[in-house]
């Protein structure tokens, strides 16, 4: 007998979250390929929209193959084609590069849960495409001179063993110098918070629904303050700051977007800026920097909490695949 295995609760659930991260993603670099000016820009904005398009489109085969519900995510309605730019070309860049590192990672990290043939030659398909859109993103920045680098350091002269505890010091008095690692979250915490806080900057202008501007001011300035943190924290190690972000907003009060896709797109940053803070705390051995990180995710659970709950109100929420509610069967006849 041929044996054709269900879809597992791992397996919905990846697709699920691919299908709603690309139906948005798409709409949002629709629109920075719309209003694009760049010539360089306009064969990989292409390369991004096809690549988002291939993956609404096989996780849609891929659930009515099983009789799953295909997630509504987000359509045409979500996107105003006839309103301005309200960012830049470059920063249309950055946000294709940092889509398409964020692509790779969720698609090679879910590869582990994934049991049927079909799905994993799925996601394996996904991480190739999205990692070329990220090279291709990398060069161009670079040949504009436009790529975000990490800081440098001198030459490690030896390798050599930790000798003592005093190495996990920061609290209190003095401490030791950052290892690179400890750098390379700090830098890619900048660049999550520099994006989002862009990101929110516009939408705080275009949104139409007051308690999403509102929302989205608050987000402006918690993403600044944590910019900031990271900063100082470079700053006072004599340690050489990255270039910042562009973060140019022309004066556009016309959304581009609807209030559920930005608030979609919000939500959806602060989970992997918790992510984010979540993997720099186990890698972090100083305990200054466990400290930050420990406030830092704790506010942007709040904001991240409150933002839920807005959607919620305004029925912008989709409700993920859940397990059958074997409580309330019992109770049908009560």
């Amino acid at each position: 007998m041929e044996h054709s295995p269900e879809l597992t609760s791992s397996e919905v659930a990846a697709l699920w979250g691919a299908y709603m991260q690309n139906s948005m993603s798409y709409y949002v670099v629709q629109h920075f390929s719309n209003v694009n000016e760049d010539n360089d820009l306009s064969e990989i904005s292409q390369k991004a929209l096809n690549n988002c398009d291939f993956v609404v489109k096989e996780v849609k085969n891929l659930f009515e193959k099983d009789n799953h519900a295909v997630p509504i995510g987000f359509t045409q309605e979500d996107i105003n084609l006839e309103a301005q730019r309200v960012y830049s070309d470059l920063f249309a860049l950055r946000y294709i590069k940092y889509m398409a590192a964020a692509g790779t990672a969720a698609a090679a990290a879910l590869l582990e849960v994934l049991a049927r043939n079909d799905v994993r030659e799925f996601f394996s398909k996904t991480s190739q495409i999205f990692m070329e859109l990220y090279n291709d993103s990398c060069d161009l920045l670079l040949k504009k001179g436009a790529f975000i680098r990490s800081p440098t350091i001198p030459p490690m002269e030896k390798a050599e063993y930790i000798h003592d505890t005093t190495f996990l010091s920061g609290l209190i008095g003095g401490h030791r110098p950052l290892t690179v690692i400890e750098m390379a979250h700090i830098s890619k915490n900048t660049e999550t918070n520099s994006i989002g806080r862009t990101f929110i900057a516009g939408f705080s202008q275009t949104a139409n629904d007051p308690k999403v501007r509102k929302y989205m001011e608050r987000g402006t300035e918690i993403a600044a303050k944590h910019e900031t943190v990271f900063r100082d924290i470079l700053i006072k190690e004599g340690v050489p700051l990255p270039s910042s972000w562009d973060s140019t907003i022309s004066k556009s009060i016309e959304a581009p977007f609807s209030d559920k896709l930005m608030m979609f797109q919000i939500v959806s940053l602060n989970e992997l800026s918790v992510s984010g803070y979540g993997a720099s705390i186990g890698s972090s051995l100083r305990k200054d920097l466990s400290g930050h990180y420990t406030r830092l995710v704790a506010e942007i659970l709040q904001y991240g909490n409150d933002g839920v709950k807005l959607m919620i109100e305004n029925r912008w929420l989709e409700q993920p695949p859940q397990n059958v509610d074997r409580e309330a069967l019992r109770n049908r006849s009560n």
